[in-house]
């Protein structure tokens, strides 16, 4: 562990001289110019500046259920539609005024990139500047979410040509045509404004290869709330080049992936850092290739639960974790229990820590397994590592192999690989046991190709879990989805990830909330975009 602390601590290169009182300093990734543009839903484009430049109807706090006024002030909602009013006295970055048109143009453009929203949206209408009206085809528990929380990015005054492409355009599965859409879709993409252009309370001023500058939107219709002047973000890189922004104090706010011992060396010599801990909404943990021998057998699969020490893993790679407890169900733990009542667990084999009975399981394995993880993600790596060195000392001999991202992705979707360490469950933005259990079992799931079993059914079971309304029925399926994945073995699940959410209450910002506070939930659904909320509703200020 002691090269993870000295690569992390001596690297430099972000020694710039620190901004001023009220610039909020923090770091995230973008494509390098010139490669870089301003095009929200163009390949490469915006970056982290999106959580800054944009900003959707309203905010969502997963704790509590909150929705936090932003381009929207109030709705109403029927199974049938949902009826935004729209704040007054908006201004795009380009001085336009802002209207209900804007919201459908972002939904309609939206469309050639495959939202989701649309698999339930029937049309938008625009009754008035002020109003917008969402009509569904499929109502879904989602579907206020979906609508209230997407960034509106498209002014209509400047996409009226994509506006009038998409007329007449099908939306329904089965009268959609594909090759209009394409056509579309390349014209859209080849737009390349030098830079992003929002509504949101900063404004990108430049971006260069090691850093992006957004300067205050004076013309921010919030701001009298609005207190900071400015945001700069460093390149992210890697973990490492994080951890030595940390430890010179240059940065107020950032979540890096971070072994145990570096974080508390940070904040050993930052005495004004401090951490918050809020649950990732995901789970790491060891998907297994079940095609071939000795994985192909459920009682070798077995073996390997039973004989990871999860907790040890979980103290390496994430120690601000929380431990599985030994099931696989396709939730978050955190989750199980709203989603499944408080009797989930009944009849489900738990796979607690049990090396004696590993050791019965995984006899003769017959050759060496490989460990897959991307290179960049510092927890996934560790994970990797841990369950590599574990499962070795059971007489499983293992290795431990760093691929590149878009490779990595790939050699899992085509099942060329024997164990990979990857996310696992995921709740996603509307913290809904459709978007998780869909990971595992709806069509062209990412977990469901690499495992390589036939398919169990469940893309059904997803499908309708998507439009219950019923919460008897969501129960119902989520728990027949959740036994299918954890009696299958095709991944183990070693912990609940949190995050580690380094702020400085120190010489630029201060007023971060405390770490009870529910607003830290929101996180998982962007950190940039909770940092931005947060300066919005005026919690944040510059140092005196």
């Amino acid at each position: 562990m002691k090269k993870w602390v000295l690569l992390g601590l001596l690297l430099t290169g972000c020694a710039s001289q620190a901004p001023q009182s009220g610039i909020l300093c923090t770091a995230g990734e973008w494509d390098m110019p010139p490669a870089y543009h301003g095009n929200p839903w163009a390949p490469g484009g915006v970056g982290v500046a999106r959580s800054f430049v944009f900003e959707g109807l309203f905010d969502y706090i997963p704790q509590g259920g909150q929705l936090i006024p932003r381009l929207g002030r109030s709705f109403e909602e029927t199974p049938q539609k949902l009826t935004v009013h729209l704040e007054p006295n908006v201004r795009w970055h380009d001085g336009h005024a802002f209207s209900s048109a804007d919201v459908a143009a972002t939904f309609q453009v939206g469309f050639l990139k495959g939202l989701e929203i649309w698999y339930y949206l029937d049309r938008i209408e625009t009754p008035d500047d002020l109003t917008v009206v969402f009509h569904w085809r499929l109502p879904s528990p989602t579907n206020r979410l979906l609508a209230l929380t997407e960034p509106i990015v498209s002014p209509a005054h400047l996409n009226q040509h994509h506006i009038q492409a998409m007329q007449g355009l099908p939306h329904k599965e089965g009268k959609r045509d594909l090759a209009a859409e394409t056509a579309r879709r390349e014209l859209l993409f080849a737009e390349r404004p030098a830079l992003p252009m929002g509504t949101g309370p900063f404004r990108m001023r430049k971006v260069t290869a090691s850093d992006m500058v957004l300067d205050r939107f004076e013309n921010y219709y919030r701001a009298d709330k609005m207190h900071l002047k400015g945001v700069r973000i460093a390149r992210w890189g890697r973990n490492e080049v994080i951890w030595s922004y940390l430890y010179a104090g240059q940065l107020d706010a950032i979540s890096p992936a971070c072994p145990f011992d570096v974080a508390q060396e940070i904040l050993r010599r930052n005495p004004t850092l401090s951490v918050r801990k809020p649950s990732d909404m995901n789970e790491m943990g060891l998907v297994i290739n079940c095609r071939e021998e000795p994985l192909k057998k459920l009682s070798f699969r077995q073996g390997l639960a039973y004989g990871l020490d999860r907790d040890s893993i979980r103290q390496l790679a994430c120690p601000a974790g929380d431990t599985s407890d030994g099931l696989s169900l396709g939730l978050v733990p955190s989750q199980a229990k709203q989603w499944m009542g408080s009797e989930y667990a009944s009849g489900l084999t738990r796979y607690s820590y049990n090396p004696s009975k590993a050791r019965e399981l995984l006899k003769n394995p017959g050759r060496e397994l490989e460990i897959m993880a991307p290179a960049g993600f510092t927890d996934l790596a560790l994970l990797a590592e841990a369950a590599a060195a574990q499962l070795s000392k059971l007489g499983v001999p293992a290795t431990v192999r760093l691929v590149q991202g878009e490779l990595y992705a790939q050699l899992l979707m085509e099942g060329k690989f024997d164990i990979a360490a990857v996310f696992g469950a995921q709740m996603g933005p509307t913290v809904h046991p459709s978007t998780s259990e869909g990971r595992f079992f709806a069509d062209d799931a990412q977990l469901e190709k690499a495992s390589g079993l036939p398919r169990r059914g469940g893309a059904g079971m997803v499908a309708e879990l998507r439009v219950s309304m019923d919460p008897k029925r969501t129960q119902e399926l989520t728990r027949m989805l959740a036994r299918r994945q954890n009696e299958s073995v095709s991944f183990i699940p070693c912990f609940e990830k949190r995050l580690m959410i380094f702020v400085q209450d120190g010489p630029r910002v201060q007023g971060w909330p405390g770490e009870e506070s529910p607003l830290w939930s929101a996180a998982p659904l962007g950190v940039e975009r909770l940092y931005c909320s947060l300066a919005v509703q005026g919690y944040l200020r510059p140092s005196k």
